[in-house]
């Protein structure tokens, strides 16, 4: 099970990859506030509210992440390796 997470949370070059741990983190969230929404407070759950917001910070992470490797060289461009 250990080496599954890992595998799950892990690019292909083993380097972890933080995208699939926002996006597991939120499903986990969004299953919890369900929970407690409706058991414990007695009240209706909002999945659109909670969609646009977990929806934004996707997109925002993934746009940081694109610029951040755009922008960032690579280990195989290095010189003199």
């Amino acid at each position: 099970m250990n080496q599954f997470v890992v595998r799950l949370l892990s690019d292909e070059r083993g380097n972890p990859d933080e995208q699939a741990l926002i996006s597991i983190a939120g499903a986990a969230v969004f299953l919890g506030l369900e929970v407690f929404s409706v058991v414990v407070r007695g009240e209706p759950f909002d999945p659109l509210s909670f969609g646009a917001g977990i929806g934004t910070l996707l997109g925002a992470t993934s746009a940081g992440f694109g610029l951040r490797a755009h922008l960032t060289p690579s280990d195989d461009s290095t010189p003199g390796r």
